[in-house]
């Protein structure tokens, strides 16, 4: 241990992460950035082999994501690859606690697999891959379902948000997606929103409420609709409330409140016509 109580091997270790991080962002040729990449998979499966990985900070991998869940069952780093015509392919590792005995899964990028992204379930062999930035846990039925927030910068023309959740099995796999969003009367296993690249979205846990809010999407004009590229927020906002055993969708909830920045909990909510996400068979992420 150096002086500041961090493993000397995963300090270096941590270093030369950092190092080859910077030569991938600085590199402009794809082929040699993937290359360079495959580098960084094999040098950080070996960072996290190492003794005392899990409890190790990587607080200086400042563009790689790093959230670990509240008690302490698992982590997860996600990071991505710019691509030749604007497209991304993302990267990562989940560790998981079993008994103080750590597990770690690669994460294989498997989007393209997905005909229905909303309604399948996944794993780390088929992982719908994005860069997570917030995680929150509920509990049904005593079992523990871990709620991630994360962006997927698309292509050049649409961005995506999603909503994932993840479960640990008995046999310590994780699982991505659950039934647990409900939004008219039926569910969905993981909540996708895409809209325009030129515009940001809100999609933020708040803890307070027990709520995921964000900013609600329509299109640009009427005649866009299901053209996600020309989504953008139209000045209202919805959320997500959990009551066991569901994420339950509700619309239209007041955020204008000038004394705190912290939404209100909705009372009577609006109902519109559309969700600002996909939900339904048939409207699919491209």
């Amino acid at each position: 241990m150096n002086a500041f109580g961090k493993n000397d091997e995963l300090v270096e270790r941590e270093s030369a992460i950092v190092e080859l991080i910077e030569k991938i962002a600085l590199e402009e040729n794809f082929t040699i950035k993937n290359a360079l990449n495959n580098e960084l998979i094999s040098l950080f499966y070996d960072a996290l082999l190492a003794d005392n990985s899990f409890e190790y900070p990587f607080d200086s991998l400042n563009n790689i994501g790093n959230l670990k869940s509240s008690d302490n069952r698992f982590r997860i780093f996600t990071w991505n690859i710019p691509q030749s015509g604007g497209l991304q392919r993302y990267f990562g590792f989940i560790q998981i606690n079993i008994n103080g005995k750590i597990e770690i899964y690669p994460l294989t990028d498997n989007r393209k697999s997905y005909e229905q992204p909303h309604a399948e379930i996944g794993n780390s062999d088929k992982w719908y891959g994005a860069l997570y930035y917030s995680i929150s846990d509920v509990k049904v039925e005593g079992e523990t379902f871990y709620t991630l927030l994360g962006v997927e910068l698309n292509n050049m023309f649409s961005t995506k948000r999603v909503i994932e959740v993840i479960h640990i099995q008995n046999n310590g796999e994780p699982v991505f997606g659950h039934p647990i969003f409900k939004i008219k009367n039926q569910t969905i296993s993981r909540v996708i929103f895409e809209y325009s690249s030129r515009a940001n979205m809100v999609l933020k846990w708040e803890k307070d409420l027990n709520m995921i809010v964000f900013d609600h999407l329509s299109p640009l004009r009427p005649d866009y609709i299901e053209n996600y590229q020309f989504y953008v927020p139209d000045f209202s906002f919805d959320a997500f409330k959990f009551v066991e055993p569901y994420w339950e969708y509700t619309a239209d909830i007041d955020i204008r409140n000038p004394q705190r920045e912290k939404p209100q909990a909705p009372t009577q909510a609006k109902e519109f016509d559309e969700p600002g996400f996909i939900y339904r068979s048939g409207r699919q992420s491209n």
